[in-house]
C-alpha cells in the first residue's frame, strides 16, 4: 500500500529513535502498523507494562492485564473485545494483541524478554 493511499501515516519509531533508510531519510508506517506503533506507545507511557515483568505470578499482574485491555479499547481504531494481554514463552514476554476496525489484527510485544 502507498503512503498516499493510507489512512493513517506516522513516523517510524523503534526505541525512542526515528527509524532512518539507507540513505538517512526517516521510515514512515501506514495504517495497521500505526494503530500498532501508538498502542504500544501508549502502554508504555503509562508504566503498566513494567507492572507485568515486575508483578510475575501475583494477582497485581491480572489487575495490570485489565487495565492494559480497557486503555487499548479506548482506542477508537479497535474492535471492542477483541483486545488480549498475553505472556507467551519462557522468556517472559508480554504482547497485547486486538483486531482494528479497518486494517484486521495486530500484536505487539509490550514488555519482558528484552
Amino acid at each position: 500500500m502507498s503512503q498516499q493511499s493510507a489512512k493513517y501515516i506516522d513516523l517510524h519509531i523503534s526505541n525512542g529513535d526515528v527509524v532512518l533508510d539507507a540513505g538517512l531519510n526517516p521510515t514512515y508506517l501506514t495504517d495497521r502498523a500505526v494503530i500498532a506503533q501508538d498502542i504500544v506507545h501508549a502502554i508504555l507511557e503509562t508504566g503498566l507494562a513494567h507492572l507485568l515483568v515486575s508483578d510475575r505470578g501475583t494477582g497485581v499482574t491480572a489487575d495490570t492485564q485489565t487495565r492494559l485491555k480497557i486503555l487499548v479499547e479506548d482506542d477508537v481504531r479497535i474492535m471492542p473485545g477483541t483486545v488480549r494481554i498475553e505472556q507467551i514463552g519462557a522468556s517472559g514476554q508480554w504482547w497485547v494483541f486486538a483486531d482494528t476496525i479497518d486494517f484486521g489484527p495486530i500484536s505487539s510485544l509490550i514488555a519482558g524478554g528484552l
